[in-house]
């Protein structure tokens, strides 16, 4: 079974070699690679994340998900600070729906390298959302921060938790439930192709029973998720407690998956 039928994405939405070239062609032109400087799990992504492009990283609870994110922030200020300029220009906007943002993480993430917390915190613009609702109304909201001509790196954790509790709550009607959220991804997708941001949601997963499943979980609202977005990253523990990256249904790269470690310095690559 391959892959593409494993994620319930129609051959219509699938895109053909030749308008994948031309696509990764035309990308090229000023585009920001965003590497998270562990070889393997970058060689995952064929150098890192890429400015233009939408990443829903999925997997079960304890695979790193939103220890990337906080790597991601202190990864985007290493690098792409520079290239923005920014004094004290907010460029990594990171949307909050879990609650488990942690400066402090941040800081301990940075002990290596030269640079503040403080300064670093300066240009990360953070949201606590709480509902599904309060997401929509930040979304809409939040074009007016993105500094025309940066652009920048859009973090979502988790972009379907309030999704969820919405479909479980009986007062709410599915329609109404469904209509939001697809209102969420599409101005994702708007603001993604307008100011070219690397974008990166994390999402949380139900259990995949097809007997023949490669892939042991599946994002929440998947069905909603495919008419967006094509670059999932899979993250997995294996029963040998080994995790586990995997790159499956990208448009312009092979799919990979390589070991990784997650330690008090983040995520590093697997070393026997």
């Amino acid at each position: 079974m391959s892959i593409h039928e494993i994620l319930e994405i129609k051959k219509h939405q699938i895109i053909d070699l030749n308008e994948i070239d031309s696509l990764s062609k035309n990308s090229k032109k000023n585009q920001i690679i965003l590497p998270l400087d562990q070889r393997n799990f970058d060689d995952v992504l064929e150098g890192g994340f890429y400015s233009g492009r939408k990443y829903v990283i999925f997997g079960p609870n304890n695979t790193g998900k939103t220890q990337l994110c906080h790597q991601l922030c202190v990864q985007a200020y290493k690098h792409l600070h520079e290239i923005f300029n920014s004094n004290n220009i907010k460029f990594i906007y990171y949307f909050d729906t879990e609650n488990t943002f942690r400066p402090e993480r941040i800081e301990e993430l940075l002990a290596p390298t030269k640079f503040e917390i403080n300064r670093v915190l300066k240009n990360i613009l953070i949201s606590k959302i709480m509902s599904n609702s309060a997401l929509l109304l930040a979304l809409k909201d939040f074009e007016k921060n993105i500094v025309k001509g940066i652009g920048g790196i859009l973090i979502i954790d988790s972009i379907n938790n309030h999704f969820g509790s919405d479909l479980s709550n009986k007062n709410m009607a599915f329609k109404t439930v469904k209509d939001r959220f697809i209102s969420i991804l599409k101005i994702i997708d708007d603001l993604t192709k307008k100011y070219s941001l690397i974008t990166i949601l994390t999402s949380q997963v139900v259990s995949n029973f097809s007997k023949e499943a490669i892939i042991r979980e599946l994002p929440v609202g998947l069905q909603f998720l495919n008419h967006f977005f094509s670059e999932y990253v899979y993250l997995s523990k294996e029963k040998n407690e080994r995790n586990y990256v995997q790159l499956v249904n990208s448009l312009y790269h092979p799919e990979k998956k390589v070991l990784f470690n997650i330690s008090s310095m983040g995520i590093q690559d697997y070393k026997i």
